[in-house]
């Protein structure tokens, strides 16, 4: 038998070996598939892989109406996530100046600025997917109808954190997940409604401008102290806010919302 028979054959094999191993070579989805498995992942709270599908969904079929309603769900997605790191961040942050917090002050100090950077990854993309769905317009946006299971008991351990009391990594995690939860829940309502007509760009762009004006209390003097990033946050806010107004046309609330928005983050950014 020849050298180059016995190479041939040992790679047949070596190719049989991780056919075997790995399974099936996975194969682009269409967005419609890739949509309820983000569903589905949203559903069992598994909400960062969620957030990468949904990015997926928009990459698969950027015109679909899948992608319409993905670049939505992951915005408010997105959003949930941070505001439920920052909730629980400002959870901790509060325990550590208790009186009850004693010995564990330092630690829960950490664990809050370890939860607002957190907060900051997740918003810092979610301005990522702002940015995108103004550049590259496709079409309307259309709201989601999804079921999300209720708020979990568990967010009631903050109350005790915030009182300073120290609670297991399990109990901690429990928590947060529920948080996470809740968060995702509000935001879900208020960007993507809860029906599956088309969303008012002007009310979301106002929603997600109010919800960077929140977010950036992470970027403070008792948190993660960037003032460059609180600036950040509040130009970004502006423009949205501007934005709203534009579009919002004759509608008084829509533009008076915009107006207060407006003020509020220029008075934010003629601050030292």
């Amino acid at each position: 038998m020849s050298q180059r028979t016995l190479l041939g054959w040992s790679a047949a094999a070596a190719a049989g070996w991780l056919l075997t191993a790995c399974g099936e070579p996975i194969v682009a989805r269409s967005p419609e598939a890739l949509y309820a498995v983000a569903q589905q992942q949203i559903a069992n709270a598994n909400y960062s892989p969620a957030a990468d599908t949904l990015a997926r969904v928009v990459l698969a079929g950027p015109a679909s109406e899948p992608a319409r309603r993905a670049r939505v769900l992951r915005l408010a997605l997105l959003g949930g996530m941070a505001r439920g790191y920052q909730q629980v961040g400002e959870s901790y942050l509060a325990g550590s100046r208790s009186p009850g917090a004693a010995a564990y002050a330092s630690q829960m100090r950490t664990m809050a600025l370890d939860y607002f950077g957190r907060a900051r990854g997740s918003s810092l993309e979610m301005m990522d997917a702002l940015d995108r769905m103004r550049r590259e317009p496709a079409g309307p946006l259309l709201g989601v109808d999804l079921s999300l299971p209720a708020a979990g008991a568990e967010r009631a351990v903050l109350v005790q954190v915030r009182q300073g009391q120290w609670v297991e990594d399990a109990i901690r995690l429990r928590a947060e997940r529920a948080e996470v939860g809740a968060q995702v829940r509000e935001m879900l309502a208020g960007f993507a409604g809860t029906g599956g007509n088309e969303i008012d760009p002007a009310a979301l762009y106002l929603a997600a401008a109010r919800e960077l004006v929140t977010l950036s209390g992470i970027f403070g003097p008792e948190s993660l102290r960037e003032p460059r990033s609180l600036r950040l946050y509040h130009e970004r806010a502006l423009q949205l806010a501007e934005r709203a107004g534009e579009l919002a046309a004759d509608r008084p609330p829509l533009l008076e919302e915009s107006a207060r928005l407006q003020a509020l983050c220029r008075d934010a950014l003629q601050k030292p």
